[in-house]
């Protein structure tokens, strides 16, 4: 219970500052309120870093809403300067409620469904999504126990995939149906990724969230598509850097896989054009071949990605991964 209060501890101040960071821009007008602004984002990152570095799993868990808050905060400072004065606190402070989850481009958080709908549905995928996750965990424990799963880092990791693909796409309904029960018109933050036919699409179905603030904040802020593969490129990079940063504050340990991963991505996701033409016109083989190589490709670069969560979830790995 007493590491649980550094999280509380680690959270409660980054929501302060958070509500803070306003402030100045709101008080003065011109460049030096919005620098004293940005001055924020920083120290919202390391709140995570007042939790000992023994736990693992709850500087993780800090991280994550630090990095929520900063994406909040960073759409308020480039977008919110012609919001109505009157309101523009009020509705920041609204946005930074956590809930629906990651919903980090204004005015996404506001939207609520037209009519009421019969609850039914979303509590049968609630509880769906709930125990997809619990077998995930469940299967995962009792494989790792295996012989041959603890003697080759392959399987192991195909293992691991597996049960992870399970407990992420079983979360992301529990998380989308306990928020459309609630009144708001979202869909799922995943949307079953592993249909995917290229890198590109992987990516659109993956935490399609964050992927809308990369596309307002990134994307479109650096050409968007009059120069797509520049900002293509700087999106991957941008989001290889935070993965990076985020990591390092969990795990106290800068490796550079997080931006070895997403920065590989990027090149891929430029080939996707390719396998869209494989898939379209080579009938059904050509949808197979398509959908074989991004899972593959995609799978097999996830060691980078994985070497990091397995720092935070041991569990993962029972065999010795070929990283150092």
């Amino acid at each position: 219970m007493k590491n649980v209060g550094w999280l509380f501890l680690a959270i409660l101040v980054a929501y302060g500052f958070a509500m803070v960071a306003p402030l100045p821009r709101y008080r003065l007008r011109g460049w030096v309120g919005a620098f004293i602004g940005w001055c924020f984002v920083p120290i919202i990152l390391v709140c995570p870093w007042l939790i000992p570095s023994a736990n693992l799993g709850l500087r993780a868990a800090s991280a994550f809403a630090s990095g929520d808050i900063t994406f909040k905060l960073v759409d308020y400072l480039r977008h919110w300067d012609k919001v109505d004065r009157r309101i523009v606190l009020r509705e920041y402070y609204r946005f930074l409620i956590p809930f629906p989850i990651l919903s980090a481009v204004y005015p996404d958080h506001k939207r609520r469904l037209l009519r009421p709908e019969c609850p039914w549905p979303q509590v049968l995928r609630l509880f769906g999504g709930i125990i997809g996750f619990t077998v995930a965990l469940l299967a995962v424990r009792a494989l790792s126990g295996i012989a041959l799963v603890r003697s080759c880092f392959a399987l192991n990791h195909t293992v691991m995939l597996l049960t992870f693909v399970l407990a992420i796409e079983s979360l992301s309904r529990a998380l989308g149906a306990l928020e459309r029960l609630a009144g708001f018109d979202t869909t799922p933050i995943i949307r079953n990724a592993y249909l995917s036919r290229t890198v590109s699409e992987f990516w659109r179905r993956y935490n399609c969230r964050i992927h809308d603030w990369l596309y307002r904040n990134v994307f479109q802020a650096t050409g968007g598509r009059r120069t797509p593969v520049r900002s293509l490129l700087l999106v991957f990079l941008v989001s290889g850097l935070f993965h990076e940063v985020m990591f390092a504050l969990a795990t106290s340990r800068l490796t550079g896989y997080q931006l070895a991963f997403f920065t590989i991505q990027g090149p891929a996701a430029l080939a996707s054009g390719w396998l869209e033409r494989l898939a379209r016109r080579g009938g059904i083989a050509g949808q197979i071949m398509a959908h074989g190589a991004t899972i593959l490709f995609v799978a097999v670069t996830s060691v980078l990605f994985f070497d990091g969560v397995s720092k935070i979830f041991p569990f993962l790995y029972v065999s010795q991964s070929p990283l150092l």
